[in-house]
């Protein structure tokens, strides 16, 4: 059963201020809504891709699992929750345009849409893969003692490797030998 509100009243006129469409029986004006629809660029929604830590791909967020395969509930929840989780961590929302430009200059991979944070990332593992093939190109000119550094930093290291970590030289006098 519709509630009937009288077109004088307070309240009628602040719910047909909020109306987006005419209709209602509520609304004084039916062929006029009060807020007619107009495009607002913020909030808006970023988007970065990361790496899934149960398949290893790259993606924007993760599917709620089914509930089937689990033992108990309270797996099931925790299951989707860590997948509600790592949806929120690759999402992120701004509020003007200055809080959207430091996020998409910021280097981590915002971007407008999910297709270009894949893009994006995708973009930066082949950089990273390339930079990496370059050093291994290089790597065969070095000596034994470096080729076994650079083998020690590898295995240590999970993915492509670009450069091999620096070690800090010793300083100072060398200690005396007895």
């Amino acid at each position: 059963m519709p509630i009937l509100r009288s077109p004088e009243s307070e309240e009628t006129k602040e719910m047909a201020k909020w109306e987006q469409y005419p209709g209602g029986e509520w609304c004084p004006h039916p062929l006029q809504p009060g807020n007619p629809y107009r495009y607002r660029p913020y909030p808006k929604m970023l988007y970065k891709a990361q790496q899934n830590p149960q398949s290893g791909k790259w993606v924007c967020s993760q599917d709620t699992p089914a509930n089937f395969g689990f033992r108990t509930a309270e797996e099931w929840d925790r299951a989707c929750q860590a997948a509600s989780a790592f949806t929120t961590s690759c999402q992120c929302i701004v509020n003007d345009e200055t809080e959207h430009k430091r996020r998409r200059e910021s280097g981590e991979g915002w971007c407008e849409s999910p297709q270009e944070a894949l893009e994006w990332r995708q973009k930066l593992q082949d950089q990273i893969a390339e930079a990496a093939a370059v050093r291994n190109w290089e790597d065969r000119n070095m000596t034994d003692k470096a080729k076994d550094e650079s083998a020690a930093a590898e295995a240590d290291h999970f993915g492509h490797l670009p450069e091999i970590p620096e070690k800090p030289k010793r300083r100072g006098r060398p200690p005396k030998v007895a």
